[in-house]
This record gives C-alpha cells, structure tokens and sequence, in this order.
C-alpha cells in the first residue's frame, strides 16, 4: 500500500508513506519512517514491523515515544500494545517531568509503571546522579534498587556513594547501600572516606532537604589528618556533627582519642571542635617505648586548620607525661591529678599542660618507673584498628 497507507486493529492504528503486509502470517512493516498510535502513546521509527497474532512490534532507527508520563528515544525498541511493555536496545534515553535516564538496554512496563535498565546506565534527578550497570525501578512508588555495581553522587551536598547493592525511594531521598559501600564527603582540601557494612542517607523529613546520613556496624573513617572507627555512627547537615558510638576511637595524625561516646562537629567543611563524653582517654606516643596519657570524664578538644591545637579535660583528670632533658633522653615520668586540665599541642604532639583546682602530682625518677606506672588505668593503645589509606578503604 502507497501514499497514506494506514492499518488499524482493535489496539493500534499504523501509518506510514508505503506499507507492506503479509496477509497469511498477518504481519505488517514499512521501512520509510512510519507512526503507531495506541491510546494516547505514539511511537515514530525509520522502520518497523507490527506482528498482529502477538501484538508485538519492532522498531528501528530514531525510534521515539511520546507518552504523557515519559518520552523515550532509541536505536532499536520491541513494544507490545496488548501489555504495553516497551523493551529497548542500544543508546536510549527516558525523559520524564522530574528526571532523566540513558542506558543500552532494558524495558518499561507503562501499564504497571516498572522498568529494569541494564549496562551503562545514568539517572539524572537533580541534584542527584546515579551510574548502575543493573537497575529496577517502581515509579509508581518511587522505588528503585541497583543489584550490581553503582555510583551515586549527590552534587549539593559534595557526597559520592559506592557500593554493589542499593535500595532508593523517592519521598524521603532514601538510599541504601550494603555489600562494601563508600561514602566520600568533599571536605575543605580534603575528602572523607567512610565504609561500614551498611550507609544510609535520607531527609530529616518530607517537609524539608536537611540531610542525615547512617553508618553501622564495622565503621571505619580515613582522610589526610584524621582517621577514626566505631560500631554506627550518625552525621547530620543540620549541625555537620559526626555522632560515633560504641567504642570509638579517632586518630589526629599520631593523637589517639577514645571515650563512650564522640562527637566531632566540622565547620566550613573543616574539623571544628571534638566532644568525647564519659570515659575520655587521650594517647600519644612519645618516641618508641612511652606514651603521654590523658584521661577523664568527658574531654573537649578545638581545632584549627584541621590539626588539634588544645583540649579541656573536665572531671577527675589524670596526666601521665614522660619528660626529656636537653639531649632528649628520657628523665621520668610525672603524673597528676585535677579535677580539671587544658592540654595545648605545637607541632602535633602535647606540649604543655595546664592543671586547675589544686592539683597534685607526682615525679618518678626513669630508672625507678615499674610496668604498672607506665600507664594510666584502663589505657588500650589501638594503633592495629587505625584505617592505614584510602585505598585500604576502597578494597
């Protein structure tokens, strides 16, 4: 059939220049640009062929979809207009009213709004991208999981996410990933990297964008001039506080801090001021057989340009410090008691100490030094937990 053919069945109505059809197997094509409409869905394709006992048509070249929920383009496109289950292949891309999404492969059920999307594939949803070579998504309930490797980039917020497992809904910006997850959070100069066996990241709530982010179990942190582990931990945008529980620890290059529980609050994406409650206890290696120590019930530090520069020691306060002479060969070691003390640090490591509230303490001659005066109760050097790189990190 020439100039203006036309089929139409009880499902679909095909036109095009010149068209083709096979009387006994019922199939119709054309392959000089044709247009087929279904309800309020319209497909254009250079060629194209539509099997009428299966309802099934193929599309090739510049194939496109116009639908009222989503436009499609397409190298290559199977549709069915029974179940109006669209399967693609080649370069495609999806737009919608809120996103967009490229992939090689995958299909879209339209009637129970589901799609899978297979290799390369790339949804924009501003500010949020994310790169997966396996993804299944429920539009109807904002729904969407990764089952293969990802990447998820938050460019508000200066926050990347990689793992191999995900889950995501759209309502809350909810995101879930397991199976070897990293965050990395731009910092000023620098950047965070966490891993734990499961990251979350969602809105405080559906009424506004403040973003909170999960961490549990097996927590480890690692960036240039800090690295810290913890069972779960919890950061918040509202006030950029890193919230770490159950034994936690933090390193401050050779500085080792432990307590019940630490919070460290950042500030123009830098480290701002540490709060280490119940159980404070403060390590730092002087030379290779001894370490200053520092305890108490909850310790405060402030930092500046990232580096710890002093800390306030509040109730019952303990300091054991091993001093040097001129030649830098060992003299003793001076422990004291206060119910407060305010630790300075030049050069990364303690330098001086001031004690308030009549302190007392007491000097012990180096030769005279038993085990037991080595250390503070309860000191636990744990340089064997310390995150080494970021690469150990990625592994």
């Amino acid at each position: 059939l020439t100039g203006n053919a036309r089929l139409t069945d009880s499902r679909m109505v095909l036109t095009t220049k010149e068209l083709f059809y096979d009387v006994k197997g019922k199939v119709a094509y054309y392959l000089q640009d044709g247009v087929i409409t279904r309800d309020s869905t319209v497909i254009t394709s250079h060629k194209g062929y539509y099997y009428s006992n299966t309802s099934e048509a193929y599309f090739n070249g510049d194939v496109v979809i116009t639908d009222p929920n989503y436009n499609l383009t397409s190298d290559t496109l199977k549709y069915n207009t029974q179940s109006k289950v669209s399967t693609f292949f080649g370069n495609t891309e999806i737009i919608n009213k809120s996103s967009r999404i490229y992939c090689d492969n995958g299909w879209y059920d339209s009637q129970r709004d589901v799609a899978s999307f297979g290799k390369n594939t790339k949804v924009v949803d501003p500010p949020q991208t994310i790169w997966s070579d396996s993804l299944y998504y429920e539009r109807f309930r904002g729904f969407g999981k990764s089952v293969n490797s990802f990447h998820w980039i938050d460019s508000s917020m200066t926050t990347e996410l990689f793992g191999h497992y995900a889950e995501y809904y759209d309502s809350a910006q909810f995101i879930m990933a397991t199976q070897k997850p990293l965050l990395i959070y731009k910092m000023d100069k620098d950047s965070l990297f966490m891993t734990a066996d499961t990251l979350r990241s969602m809105n405080k709530s559906r009424t506004d964008s403040i973003r909170n982010f999960y961490a549990y179990y097996h927590v480890r942190l690692f960036m240039k001039d800090m690295q810290g582990v913890c069972d779960s931990l919890f950061y918040s945008f509202e006030d950029s506080t890193f919230r770490m529980f159950y034994k936690p620890v933090l390193w401050s290059n050779d500085v080792q801090m432990s307590g019940d529980t630490i919070y460290l609050t950042t500030k123009n994406r830098k480290a701002d001021k540490l709060s280490i409650y119940k159980a404070g206890f403060i390590v730092s290696p002087s030379g290779d057989k001894y370490f200053d120590q520092i305890k108490g019930t909850d310790i405060f530090g402030y930092f500046k340009d990232n580096e710890l520069a002093n800390v306030d020691v509040i109730g019952n306060a303990e300091s054991l410090y091993f001093g040097k002479d001129d030649k830098e060969k060992y003299v003793g070691n001076n422990k004291a008691l206060s119910a407060n003390m305010t630790l300075y640090f030049k050069d990364k490591k303690i330098n001086r100490i001031t004690f308030r509230q009549k302190p007392e303490a007491v000097f012990t001659p180096i030769k005279m030094i038993t085990e037991e005066q080595k250390h503070l109760k309860d000191f636990n050097w744990q340089i064997d937990r310390k995150p080494k790189s970021r690469e150990e990190l990625m592994q």
